[in-house]
């Protein structure tokens, strides 16, 4: 009786610890990526959360030099920084 009171336990317990991952292009996911990349300065100097400056300057701290055009900052290229994020 006690295995069957443990199972739905562990399977809350899983669940719960996946869903502490930030969504990626939430608002939460936005606040790690910028903490985590040092966007802005934590004073609330720098650009808007998912601006194009935003996605700009993202792409200039995960690879080191500019965009030499302006990165779509869409789904996909959210994505990408994700991928990019976790090899970090």
């Amino acid at each position: 009786m006690r295995i069957l009171l443990l199972v739905p336990a562990l399977l809350l317990a899983a669940c719960q610890s996946a869903g502490s991952t930030p969504k990626v292009g939430s608002d939460a996911w936005l606040e790690k990526v910028d903490r985590q990349l040092a966007v802005s300065d934590g004073q609330g100097h720098g650009p808007d959360y998912g601006s194009q400056e935003w996605c700009n300057v993202v792409h200039f701290r995960l690879y080191g030099q500019a965009a030499t055009k302006p990165v779509p900052c869409d789904r996909a290229w959210m994505e990408r920084v994700e991928l990019e994020m976790k090899k970090r």
